[in-house]
């Protein structure tokens, strides 16, 4: 049953009228109608003026995205880049207030929250996944699925949309450009790190809005990255869903969500050169991280991380600081999508990775 809700979600105009369309919530909240209209109103007003600041400025250069399945390991993966490369990415406080956060300063207090499906924390100051800046600024984002869990299949549409630049209707998302334009220019000597699982579906798009962006791409185990994200997705509804999940429409919603990342998968394979794509096995990561993490920094340019470097100090003190746990176990489905998704996932490994990997499980191991 809903029990409380968080907030967050009053944004822009375009996600008020979003969450108004869904009819009558479920969950009751009180004067919500007139506090989706009062959000959205301040909202829109502060993002008018911070998009006067944000439009003159130029666009990243050579953005580094991560990409990869929900439940992947690409929070640890940003965190540990952030920290050991001191690179330029979006924060808690500027994702979570975009219409707001280049109109003020950094806020003073550091606050540290857990995160509602597993351990993890979240803090004021630390990396954050731009897509929560992206879906309150009214942007198209299959986060909205977390609000109104009835309305998941529009999500897998978004999945679809976002595959090709060529493809009509394709989302051109400009108030998510002109946020990464405000994060860069606030430290445009570094390079800017991005991360959400939901770039994966956006790969095509970002490769030509972006020509000399790179891309890391982390994957895990396919059984556990569907049990994981059944218990993610659940506790994001708990929190801030306006209606009930009907019974059976996240489990299909998360198949779809896996069959569209191995055609975004296979795509990569095709179109996108070693240079631009590297790919890292969260068992790789969780194993062997001096060793993965010094891989990802050379693809990207920086290093190596040679012994007695301030390189390699600043890696061991993100180590020290950002631990990589383990995943749960779980077994493989036995569905012809997940195999397929495997398949996959075994040729990128093969092209993209290292060619010497030496901690990963194929199919039927």
């Amino acid at each position: 049953m809903l029990q409380r809700t968080s907030p967050i979600w009053y944004g822009a105009d375009a996600l008020r009228d979003w969450i108004r369309a869904g009819g009558r919530p479920q969950r009751r909240i009180p004067a919500q109608a007139l506090r989706l209209w009062w959000h959205a109103h301040w909202f829109e007003s502060n993002w008018a003026s911070a998009e006067q600041r944000l439009a003159p400025l130029p666009p990243p250069q050579d953005p580094l995205f991560i990409l990869g399945l929900w439940r992947s390991g690409t929070t640890v993966l940003h965190e540990l880049l952030a920290a050991c490369t001191g690179w330029n990415t979006p924060h808690t406080w500027q994702c979570f207030h975009p219409s707001t956060c280049f109109l003020t300063g950094a806020p003073a207090r550091q606050i540290t929250v857990e995160r509602p499906m597993d351990s993890g924390r979240i803090a004021t100051h630390g990396p954050q996944e731009d897509e929560f800046a992206l879906l309150l600024l009214g942007e198209s984002s299959v986060y909205r699925g977390f609000i109104d869990p009835r309305r998941l299949p529009e999500c897998t549409e978004l999945l679809q949309a976002g595959m090709s630049v060529e493809q009509v209707g394709a989302p051109e998302l400009p108030r998510w450009r002109s946020f990464l334009r405000g994060i860069a220019a606030q430290a445009s000597q570094t390079r800017l790190l991005i991360k959400s699982p939901n770039h994966t579906f956006r790969v095509a798009q970002l490769a030509s809005w972006y020509p000399h962006a790179q891309f890391v791409w982390i994957a895990r185990h396919s059984g556990e990255v569907l049990a994981s994200n059944l218990r993610m997705w659940q506790a994001m509804h708990e929190l801030h869903a306006l209606w009930e999940c009907p019974p059976g429409a996240l489990e299909a919603w998360l198949r779809a969500a896996m069959h569209e990342c191995s055609r975004v998968l296979a795509r990569c394979l095709d179109e996108l050169p070693r240079e631009r794509l590297l790919w890292v096995d969260f068992e790789e990561l969780r194993a062997q991280p001096r060793r993965t993490l010094a891989r990802v920094l050379e693809f990207a340019g920086v290093g190596p991380a040679s012994a007695g470097s301030t390189l390699a100090a600043r890696l061991e003190q993100a180590l020290g600081r950002i631990p990589v746990h383990a995943g749960e176990r779980s077994a493989l489905p036995a569905d012809d999508f997940i195999r397929n998704l495997e398949t996959l996932m075994a040729a990128a490994r093969s092209r993209f990775g290292s060619g010497d990997t030496m901690v990963h499980r194929s199919l039927g191991r």
